[in-house]
């Protein structure tokens, strides 16, 4: 299967655990999403892709959760308030986790879509190195609501909600119409829908 880099912090306890009870023969292997994420599934080379990337309508899909952002604030930038306005956002320094192509997609999308841009001064590939490289810094780091519970433990960082124009999205599960009757796929799938409903 592909996963986001979140996605993985965020899924795998469970799932693995899921998989280590129920089939302990089987092996599991993860690669991290990218561009043909959906055509690997296509051609049969995985078996499953979960992104926030929508699904190109030649494959099976569902949405498994919704996700929203929250900001991760560096202990040395001295912030009080709750919630970004857009402005007060666009101006601060901020960590890019490159998602796709040079952007964090979800987030410099629909910013991009009002003619504006963050103030980048980092880009890195992960999301929870990025946590832990802000945590005495000035920067600001936008990342999933689900992916700040599970590291809220790491020290010198404080939550502040994201600007509203910053949206939920849904994040999706695909796969082929060839294995959509496969009982061992549909088992996997079920692991996958029971590993969600634990975050």
């Amino acid at each position: 299967m592909a996963l986001t880099d979140h996605a993985c912090t965020i899924l795998l306890p469970s799932l693995v655990k899921a998989i280590r009870e129920g089939a302990p023969r089987i092996k599991l292997e993860v690669s991290a999403w990218r561009t043909r994420a959906y055509e690997d599934v296509a051609a049969g080379r995985i078996d499953a892709a979960l992104s926030a990337e929508e699904v190109p309508p030649s494959l099976q899909s569902e949405i498994i959760f919704n996700l929203d952002f929250v900001c991760i604030v560096g202990s040395a930038l001295r912030m009080h308030t709750p919630r970004f306005a857009l402005k007060q956002y666009l101006q601060l320094p901020h960590v890019l986790v490159e998602t796709l192509a040079g952007q964090q997609t979800l987030v410099d999308r629909p910013l991009a879509q009002r003619g504006v841009k963050r103030r980048v001064v980092l880009t890195i590939p992960f999301f929870v190195p990025a946590i832990y490289a802000i945590a005495h810094s000035d920067l600001v780091l936008t990342i999933p609501r689900k992916l700040a519970r599970i590291t809220r433990g790491i020290m010198g960082v404080k939550v502040v909600e994201p600007p509203r124009e910053l949206k939920a999205f849904p994040y999706f599960m695909a796969w082929h119409s060839r294995l959509a009757a496969e009982p061992a796929h549909s088992w996997f799938r079920e692991q996958i829908r029971q590993a969600v409903a634990t975050l």
